[in-house]
């Protein structure tokens, strides 16, 4: 049973991005693969309404798990409280805490915060995690249900509308707006994403954590990039897990390697459109 996820390409940071944090909450069996001519995800182990009512039921009081209640950004996080948080947390949350600071590598007595945190300015990270997460709560009012399934159709099917005010963390490059080419500031504009994509992308952070020493999971420093690799045979999630701590493996499984740049727009940071490696 093979499910395309047309709305996925592995060639944007977003994209790929959305379909590891697809894999990483859908149901045990489920396998990822990317199809080796488009690129596009294809899901395996599950059909689409099976995964649908899955992502619903994951949704109902997500923004209410422990690990969104640690703190509002992942900036300025103190090193005792990094170590008091790994301490007591359980699995999975310990998974999110690695994913969003190291011990090492701070300013000030803070933890380093990942490198895929590239807002800026007012933004905080996890408190726009958890206000997405209201936001697609399927029991949040009546008939909400049908709008969070519609969202997540969206992002998995597509096409993509942008017509979600929410932020994608910088991750699509698609909604880079840089102030010299808009006729108002970028940040007093209406912001336009795709909120199922986003919130599966953030489903993705525990796949990349922070290594200590090193930094995130897959970045380059110089220049600052992230790279990562997609793959043609299906795996499930420990194989993913194991194949992003060893990219160049992906060409043997028929998959490619991608790098995205980031650039600045004002005070937030963007991923830019990937190259091949």
């Amino acid at each position: 049973m093979s499910l395309e996820l047309s709305g996925l390409q592995g060639h944007a940071p977003i994209g790929f991005m959305a379909a590891v944090g697809l894999l990483r909450i859908a149901p045990a069996g489920t396998r990822l693969a990317w199809h080796p001519a488009t690129q596009v995800a294809e899901l395996h182990g599950i059909d689409r309404d099976a995964l649908l009512a899955h992502l619903l039921r994951h949704m109902a009081g997500r923004a209410n798990a422990p690990e969104l209640q640690l703190a509002d950004d992942v900036r300025k996080f103190s090193v005792s409280a990094f170590r008091a948080a790994y301490d007591m947390a359980p699995e999975p949350v310990a998974s999110w805490v690695r994913a969003w600071w190291r011990e090492d590598g701070g300013k000030d007595g803070n933890a380093a915060p990942t490198d895929l945190c590239l807002t800026g300015g007012p933004q905080r990270m996890i408190k726009m995690a958890r206000e997405l997460a209201a936001d697609l709560n399927p029991a949040r009012k009546k008939g909400a249900d049908k709008r969070v399934q519609a969202k997540f159709e969206e992002a998995l099917f597509g096409p993509w509308r942008y017509e979600d005010n929410c932020a994608s963390w910088g991750w699509d490059p698609v909604t880079l707006r840089m102030g010299a080419f808009t006729s108002d500031a970028p940040t007093s504009m209406k912001k336009e994403g795709v909120a199922g994509a986003y919130w599966l992308a953030w489903e993705s952070l525990p796949m990349f954590p922070c290594v200590p020493g090193k930094g995130t999971l897959g970045f380059e420093f110089h220049p600052r990039a992230w790279t990562w690799a997609t793959w043609a045979t299906p795996l499930d999630v420990h194989a993913v897990a194991a194949l992003l701590r060893q990219p160049k493996e992906a060409q043997a499984l028929g998959g490619r390697r991608y790098r995205s740049g980031i650039v600045f727009a004002g005070q937030f940071q963007y991923l830019e459109p990937a190259s091949v490696v």
